[in-house]
């Protein structure tokens, strides 16, 4: 080194004398130079790794010394393989710290009988993080995945990723960094994203664990067809099922509501009780016929816990069988939560009334009876949209079908595979559990009737019905035997479901979520 200073400064003499340096000079200089790189860098690289290793021989120190303080703080400590996070969480260091030679080692403070050991684990396999830019359940068509290792890792390639349910686009990214786009496919099944173990290498030569991650790819109420069958709601503690029996868009909103009916009867229950304050003296003795003012549509609609009803409520003694004066509202709490009652779209219903309530149609309405009688629905159906009616007063959140609706929407509903039939119906066994009526059908597998909302028109107290055999009829208002099988319509905005098929009741789809 000074031999070489000497030879610089000589030189350099030489050229101010002459006021300039000759081109063997400078190139004299420039080996001069690359000479005492060639000593400098090992030096400068040497001091690097010495405050490296400096700063190890710190940390271990540190961790030795406060790992004594946190075993003087406590009477006694189990062995374990490392008490570093309980020495952060007691404030004796502020984090646990890093080895400042590689990002693959880590430090350990393992407690063998009371001593506490100071340890350098490692080199560690590098770890791997897979996230979705969706939440767990989702309806996106696409998927983008990020691939985080905990340090910078080489020969990571699309052949190590394996995708079911969706098709992968190319991977990028480097380093310790990636991302996948992936289109999704199968909904209605979970997406699976898997990577095995080694399918990377660190800088030191160690190879990857393995990483996975799940999303279920739901359906959303786009992807159901009439027919199909849904859970929604509950009564009796039970999930409801419900049919899909049609879809359009009822409020005007610009998408399709769903039309739910009631899979089976989940109720017997009077539509009215006899009211000794009514006008006309049938109905004093056997119920209002009028779907406007009876007993089951305020039950039907009713959020509340204890009813109000506006009329005789539907006590013992004022219906035949079944009173339910002091049951809950069928949308209260009991049964559908909040966010499921803003589901539901309430609608204006037409129903066909007696000819004693001529004097309350519905402006426009003519005053000819709704005459058909124990007849299918395609023949009941004939005169309805000439005869008198009145539209609800308000409108309804739920509902029981009218003639014309039961016709439509199930009987001759080519979308229904088994529409001839399915307008007949069965009980729950939660139905037969709850009836105290000693005319109950004798199983959940026997046909039994229901109300339909429309007044049977030559009398004041006769109510329609669907016959156990599927023609329609009609019984009493305050009568508690006949079935109630409701109806409702579904907003089809935000709701996401199961993995189910819906394709039976028994694969009835679940919500899963209701934005």
């Amino acid at each position: 080194m000074i031999i070489l200073r000497q030879e610089c400064r000589k030189i350099g003499r030489q050229g101010l004398r002459r006021k300039g340096f000759t081109l063997l000079e400078l190139l004299a200089v420039l080996v001069i130079l690359a000479a005492l790189a060639t000593i400098a860098i090992p030096i400068f690289i040497n001091k690097s790794n010495e405050a490296k290793q400096v700063a190890h021989n710190e940390n271990m120190r540190t961790l030795q010394n406060q790992a004594q303080m946190y075993m003087l703080n406590h009477e006694s400590v189990a062995d374990q393989d490392d008490i570093i996070d309980a020495m952060v969480a007691e404030g004796l260091i502020k984090e646990r710290p890093k080895y400042p030679i590689n990002l693959l080692n880590t430090y350990a403070v393992q407690v063998v009988a009371g001593i506490p050991i100071v340890k350098l684990n490692g080199p560690v396999a590098p770890t791997l993080l897979i996230e979705a830019n969706t939440s767990d359940t989702t309806n996106a068509t696409s998927i983008t995945y990020t691939f985080t290792f905990n340090v910078p890792v080489t020969g990571f390639e699309d052949a190590d990723i394996t995708v079911t349910n969706g098709t992968p686009a190319a991977l990028e990214g480097s380093g310790a960094v990636y991302t996948m786009v992936v289109t999704n496919t199968g909904v209605g099944q979970t997406q699976s994203i898997s990577v095995p173990d080694g399918a990377a290498i660190s800088t030191l030569g160690v190879a990857s664990i393995a990483g996975n991650k799940d999303i279920v790819l739901a359906n959303t109420v786009e992807t159901i067809v009439v027919g199909d069958y849904i859970k929604f709601g509950k009564y009796l503690t039970k999930p409801i099922v419900w049919r899909v029996i049609g879809k359009e868009d009822i409020n005007s909103d610009g998408t399709q509501e769903l039309m739910l009916f009631s899979d089976k009867i989940i109720s017997l229950k009077a539509f009215d009780a006899k009211d000794a304050a009514e006008a006309h003296a049938d109905r004093r003795v056997l119920g209002n016929n009028n779907w406007d003012k009876s007993n089951l549509r305020e039950w039907l609609n009713s959020t509340s816990i204890t009813v109000a009803y506006s009329t005789q409520k539907p006590e013992n003694l004022k219906v035949t069988v079944n009173q339910y004066d002091t049951e809950a509202g069928f949308v209260s709490d009991n049964n559908f939560t909040e966010a499921e009652r803003d589901k539901i779209i309430p609608v204006t219903h037409k129903s066909m009334i007696s000819s004693v309530d001529d004097n309350i149609k519905t402006i426009g309405s003519s005053s000819i009876d709704h005459t058909y009688d124990d007849t299918n629905p395609s023949t009941a159906v004939q005169n309805y949209d000439a005869a008198r009616y009145k539209d609800t007063s308000t409108p309804d959140s739920v509902f029981i079908l009218s003639i014309k609706e039961l016709n439509n929407y199930v009987y001759n509903n080519n979308l229904l595979i088994d529409r001839t039939t399915y307008h007949n119906s069965y009980v729950t066994t939660d139905a037969l559990t709850q009836s105290n009526s000693s005319n109950d059908p004798v199983n959940d597998t026997t046909s039994w009737y229901y109300w339909i909302r429309d007044a049977y028109a030559a009398e004041s107290f006769y109510v329609r019905r669907v016959n156990s055999n599927g023609m329609l009829n009609y019984i009493a208002a305050n009568d508690g035997n006949p079935g109630v099988r409701p109806a409702v319509y579904l907003s089809s905005s935000g709701i996401i479901l199961g993995t189910e098929s819906g394709a039976t009741a028994a694969t009835a789809y679940t919500i899963t979520n209701l934005e």
